[in-house]
């Protein structure tokens, strides 16, 4: 699994919080950024929304400015179609994951197999890293673990899944600036504010719940501007 990229950053610079399969906002969303930006996307692509395959054909027509990075969502796909009979695997279709949503954007049955995605899909999922490190930030899916200095020792479950842990001692990373997704903020504020970031001492979290009536979410790091559309409902 791709581990890390270190790339030049660009001026205009947008890290995108989790999608989950909100084809309208996120298409709303590029259009509202300019045209000129390198975007990071930092995972959670597809499951719960609508249109999981819209979203990753979506994406990969950004391919060319963009920065993708693997999300739990992700890797429970991938898990799933490398060993479905493992019954941790079989946690991505079960309850709120929202696994056969994705399924059923593709038309495909729990017992379709990995090679019918598309292979351009395929190759895009197995490809995503699990962190971008830029000049001044650290992008991320779900936060890191502050007792490890080096981004290349981290755990990927950490980068993956890590959640509680992350949020109680993020002002102890020693490191850069982290952005991520993963904890939406009304896990954090309820839902009287879940269109707010997630606003660390040496993190901001961007995963504002468009899957669940909130907003998605692309922040500059450099100004701190923020530009969010509002999800036209609640889907999940």
């Amino acid at each position: 699994m791709p581990a890390r990229l270190i790339l030049p950053v660009a001026k205009s610079t947008y890290l995108i919080g989790d999608i989950h399969g909100c084809f309208s906002e996120l298409d709303v969303l590029l259009s509202k950024l300019p045209s000129t930006a390198r975007l990071i996307f930092l995972g959670d692509y597809i499951d719960r929304g609508p249109d999981s395959q819209g979203v990753i054909e979506r994406l990969m027509a950004e391919k060319h400015r963009s920065i993708f990075l693997r999300g739990n969502h992700e890797q429970m796909l991938l898990d799933y179609f490398e060993k479905p009979e493992d019954p941790n695997a079989q946690i991505w279709l079960r309850g709120v994951n929202g696994g056969w949503h994705t399924l059923h954007s593709y038309g495909l049955e729990p017992d379709a197999v990995y090679e019918d995605l598309p292979h351009s899909h395929r190759t895009f999922l197995e490809a995503l890293p699990l962190y971008y490190e830029g000049e001044d930030f650290i992008a991320v899916h779900a936060g890191v673990n502050v007792d490890i200095r080096r981004l290349e020792d981290q755990a990927a479950d950490d980068l993956l899944y890590i959640r509680n842990r992350w949020l109680a001692s993020e002002a102890e990373w020693r490191g850069k600036h982290v952005v991520f997704g993963h904890t939406p903020a009304r896990y954090v504020f309820g839902r009287e504010r879940q269109h707010e970031p997630i606003t660390g001492k040496k993190s901001t979290g961007v995963d504002t719940g468009c899957v669940y009536g909130g907003s998605l979410t692309a922040l500059n790091p450099a100004t701190k501007e923020l530009i969010q559309v509002k999800a036209l409902r609640p889907y999940a």
